[in-house]
């Protein structure tokens, strides 16, 4: 996380930092990402930054967070409105993707974040599996409760499903794709391939 130094600086020069940096993590993942470049982008020099940061990891994580800040002003108004899990996680995606398409730049750093194969990244991208994983859980453990979800069901491959479908819905939602195609997407996870009793 940043020094006290770095919030000790004028708004703008925090910005200007901050603009570049998430250029640059959006265009590259964290090992391939250049700390030179993004000094050279806003204008300071480079041992400078090590007075507002420990290092390039400590950088990169502070934009990673503030992505995942920005996002959860979308995504948590999928939980306020409530509803039974499959409204729910419609209600999710369709906010994901409101993110994505409002602050692409983010959407990219937080895509890298998760596909990173960089060692030093390997300890924060295991707890944030587990912290999204665990809160999955709960969530379909409830819905599983209340009869809403098959209770037969392995959470951890239902898990599985919903991230990877919904990480491609996001990603590609906007080549043509409309809310419409969305539902039905989610639709076919909510019921399945399994001939349908009204269709008998």
């Amino acid at each position: 996380m940043p020094k006290q130094t770095f919030f000790n600086l004028e708004l703008e020069r925090r910005q200007a930092i901050i603009k570049a940096a998430v250029e640059e993590f959006a265009q590259l993942p964290f090992e391939q990402a250049s700390l030179t470049k993004i000094v050279e982008k806003c204008g300071i020099a480079k041992g400078s930054m090590y007075q507002y940061f420990e290092d390039k990891r400590d950088l990169y994580l502070y934009v990673v967070d503030l992505a995942y800040e920005q996002k959860r002003d979308y995504v948590r108004k999928a939980f306020e409105k409530g509803g039974d899990i499959f409204s729910v996680l419609e209600e999710y995606y369709l906010e994901s993707y409101s993110f994505a398409r409002d602050h692409p730049l983010f959407h990219q750093v937080a895509n890298k974040f998760w596909d990173s194969k960089a060692e030093a990244l390997q300890s924060e991208l295991e707890k944030g599996r587990l912290s999204r994983s665990h809160d999955f859980a709960q969530f379909l453990d409830d819905a599983m409760t209340q009869g809403k979800v098959n209770k037969a069901l392995d959470p951890e491959a239902v898990f599985f499903v919903y991230h990877a479908v919904g990480k491609e819905l996001v990603d590609h939602f906007d080549q043509g794709q409309s809310a419409q195609f969305l539902k039905k997407v989610l639709d076919v996870l909510r019921l399945g391939l399994t001939t349908r009793r009204e269709e008998v």
